[in-house]
């Protein structure tokens, strides 16, 4: 399959010709395929720097003394922008900075997928010039990537020195090659919905990032899937409760794509809110072999085609939308289906020290009205396994997607309210913002739980040596501990390297106290993937029969 390795193959062997020696890298997943090209190759000497923002000014630093073109290399989703300030400095300084940005393939752009926002929207002084290879999948455009891959090293000297950027697009998953329907996509308004009728098409409504629901609004959902054969799928960012709810992101991380087909599979998906951050559905839905209808519901009537399979966008409020479409059916199959996977589901399994086992011993106890702020991938992919209390407003940094900010976005909404505000959080994700910790207004409800794995765990989901993916792509031992800064910053620090360590400290997590507090929790990168693939593996063997004779036995012994 193509992933655009030809792209990269290119870039390498120019970056060789034209005699760019030095390679800032920072960790990501996106840019994996050029850092695996560069980091061993003796042609080159390559640089760790975990945060964007301080990698360009570090390259500045090395042409201060080489004299040297300097290339550094991120991810996608916020990792460009990051570089912004760093560039505007070496734009004005007149520096030789060869930035290799990743993006996703061009289809994914603005269309709600994980990670993906426009790369290629810097300032104008903040690179002389943005360059773009083509996804190569011919002899044309091999030729033409050749000539942008030059042309972007070159402006880096030509006339005067000055900053560059060559982003490079990249195929996140294997894609069947084939060729797919030609849909007809339809914008339509609310006059149009008395012509709708779903009879009894079995209907998914997935709810994505959303700002906590009016009781008008939801009841308006409700009404719709009371008249409809509807299941309505909420992970903890939709923050939405109610009849027909499917917390269904552990059972669908165990369906395979023929069982999903064969037994849940929805005719029509709709979709309101933003970005779910949820890639167990979005691996699901979006296979070319699930054929369904999808509608998206947004008032600004953008085209927006998460999973391929948009044919309807209505134009109007969701309340509208819910009101508008009518229906007569008693036959709630679908929903009752899909209840009966997410009851087969059972997240009491014994897993080591791990971000998976804090979630275990905090979801039920968590109090109610809180705040929860979850860093992107890990600690969102881990969290969705468990339930959590209607009360409690989740949120997540998942518009652009990046691993920045998330810490500094809690704090503003505990300076807000004086709600427990809880900020679940990786090594890496509070490297890039333990700034904000010294933010002067910051208040007694903070709670801030590091899971300390060495680095980004997102890039270790495997047994084995991680040696090799710890140098660059998880940036593993950059940092230490909280420790320090935490106290220097009035905070109280609490180390938990033990389930006992937990468990003696966790109640101080839910009840007031006369500082805010951070706890940190040392877990290896082994035992980390391990909490949650001990979940997902013993769910895949968990019949309905058994969970059954399970119930039963309670009730016979209550």
């Amino acid at each position: 399959m193509n992933r655009n390795q030809r792209a990269i193959d290119i870039t390498v062997e120019l970056l060789k010709k034209h005699g760019v020696r030095h390679i800032v890298i920072s960790p990501g997943a996106t840019n994996l395929a050029f850092v695996n090209a560069v980091k061993n190759d003796p042609a080159f000497t390559c640089y760790s720097i975990v945060d964007e923002r301080s990698a360009i000014y570090f390259a500045i630093g090395l042409y201060l003394q080489t004299g040297e073109i300097i290339a550094a290399s991120c991810t996608s989703a916020q990792a460009t922008r990051n570089y912004i300030p760093g560039l505007t400095e070496a734009f004005y300084k007149r520096v030789p900075i060869l930035a290799i940005t990743m993006e996703k393939h061009v289809r994914f752009i603005g269309q709600e997928y994980m990670q993906a926002p426009h790369q290629m929207s810097l300032p104008d002084d903040s690179v002389k010039q943005s360059f773009e290879t083509p996804f190569v999948s011919d002899v044309n455009d091999e030729y033409h990537c050749i000539r942008v891959v030059n042309e972007a090293i070159l402006k880096t000297k030509e006339k005067s020195y000055g900053p560059v950027q060559l982003c490079i697009p990249w195929l996140d998953f294997p894609i069947k090659d084939e060729r797919p329907e030609i849909r007809k996509i339809e914008q339509l308004y609310e006059c149009d919905c008395k012509d709708i009728n779903l009879g009894s098409k079995k209907v998914l409504v997935v709810i994505g990032e959303h700002l906590p629901f009016t009781e008008e609004e939801k009841k308006s959902i409700e009404s719709f899937a009371e008249k409809h054969n509807c299941a309505i799928y909420a992970n903890h960012l939709s923050n939405y409760d109610g009849k027909y709810v499917i917390n269904a992101n552990l059972g669908l991380t165990t369906l395979s794509i023929e069982n999903f087909i064969k037994d849940y599979a929805p005719d029509v998906i709709i979709t309101i809110g933003g970005q779910t951050g949820d890639y167990p559905l979005y691996l699901l839905i979006s296979k070319p072999e699930l054929k369904a209808e999808h509608w998206r519901i947004s008032e600004d009537g953008q085209i927006v085609d998460t999973y391929d399979k948009l044919t309807k966008v209505f134009c109007m409020s969701e309340k509208s939308f819910f009101n508008a479409v009518d229906n007569t059916n008693s036959d709630h199959s679908f929903y009752e289906k899909f209840n009966s996977l997410c009851l087969k589901m059972d997240t009491n399994i014994e897993v080591p020290l791990s971000n998976a086992y804090l979630a275990q011993e905090l979801h039920t106890i968590l109090p109610k009205n809180s705040i929860m702020q979850f860093s992107i991938l890990n600690s969102l992919r881990v969290w969705n396994l468990f339930d959590l209390d209607p009360s409690i407003q989740c949120y997540s940094n998942v518009g652009a997607f990046g691993i920045d900010g998330g810490l500094s976005t809690l704090i503003g909404q505990s300076i807000a309210t004086d709600k427990m505000s809880y900020m679940i959080i990786g090594d890496l994700a509070f490297y890039y913002d333990m700034n904000s910790l010294g933010i002067r207004h910051i208040k007694n409800n903070l709670r801030v739980i590091v899971i300390n794995n060495n680095g980004g765990v997102e890039f270790k989901l495997s047994d084995g040596d991680h040696a090799e993916v710890d140098k660059y792509t998880a940036a593993a031992n950059h940092y230490k501990n909280a420790k320090g800064w935490a106290e220097t910053c009035g905070f109280k620090y609490i180390d938990v390297r033990s389930k006992e360590d937990l468990q003696k400290n966790k109640k101080l997590l839910v009840e007031e106290s006369e500082q805010p507090i951070v706890m940190e929790i040392f877990v290896s990168d082994a035992d980390d993937y391990k909490g949650y693939k001990n979940i997902v593996d013993a769910n895949k063997k968990v019949s309905m029969t058994d969970k059954m004779k399970k119930g039963f036995g309670k009730l016979v012994r209550f």
